[in-house]
């Protein structure tokens, strides 16, 4: 009898440390799997943050471009129209002595 209840005792355990290594292996296997799929979100992720960050590069890049064109643009405009109003104060003045009462010109 004693050596019966032994042998239920080894069965029982041996029940045990097989059902231990079922659900090892099952959180192990689920836990590969949970860390390929973050592994590939982050990747995937990681790509389109990229592709973002080129972009805003490019779009940053061209948004000087323009403003430095428009500045540009602008002082040139400015410039002539400086020259302009200095040679008609040189006229006026020349012609009637008239003075512009801005020091600049």
């Amino acid at each position: 009898m004693l050596l019966g209840a032994v042998y239920r005792l080894a069965q029982v355990e041996s029940n045990i440390n097989a059902r231990i290594t079922r659900v090892e292996t099952t959180v192990l296997s689920a836990v590969d799997q949970l860390k390929d799929n973050v592994v590939d979100k982050l990747y995937a992720t990681e790509k389109k943050l990229d592709i973002h960050l080129t972009e805003y590069t490019e779009k940053k890049l061209f948004a000087e471009y323009r403003h430095n064109a428009t500045d540009k643009l602008v002082e040139h405009k400015f410039n002539r129209l400086r020259g302009l109003i200095k040679q008609l104060a040189g006229f006026l003045n020349k012609e009637s002595g008239f003075v512009l009462r801005d020091d600049e010109y």
